[in-house]
């Protein structure tokens, strides 16, 4: 006897893997610009059967030796700043802020 099978639907082809791939390839482009950093050509692979690799990857394209110092500078840049706000407050620069707003305040 012959089975029967039922009609698919569009969640047939759904591959999660990848769909977890896509998601997470577009907060590392999202987070990249919001540092000023653009990767273009930035693609999701399937899992490649000679790879040690178990799942897809994110590709980040080519990207030019320029390019990449570029990238890496503008980083740098923000987590040298990062890491300056992060710093504690010393007395001295702190009394140094209040007499600049008072300053400030003065003259409006």
């Amino acid at each position: 006897m012959q089975q029967k099978f039922q009609p698919v639907g569009p969640e047939y082809f759904d591959d999660q893997d990848r769909d977890y791939a896509v998601a997470a390839g577009i907060e590392l482009v999202n987070a990249l610009r919001r540092l000023g950093v653009d990767l273009e050509g930035i693609v999701v692979s399937a899992p490649c059967d000679r790879c040690s690799s178990v799942g897809y990857v994110l590709d980040l394209g080519p990207v030019e030796p320029a390019q990449a110092l570029k990238m890496a500078a503008t980083i740098n840049d923000y987590v040298e700043e990062s890491k300056r706000l992060r710093e504690p407050v010393s007395p001295s620069s702190r009394r140094k802020r209040k007499q600049r707003a008072k300053n400030l305040n003065a003259t409006l």
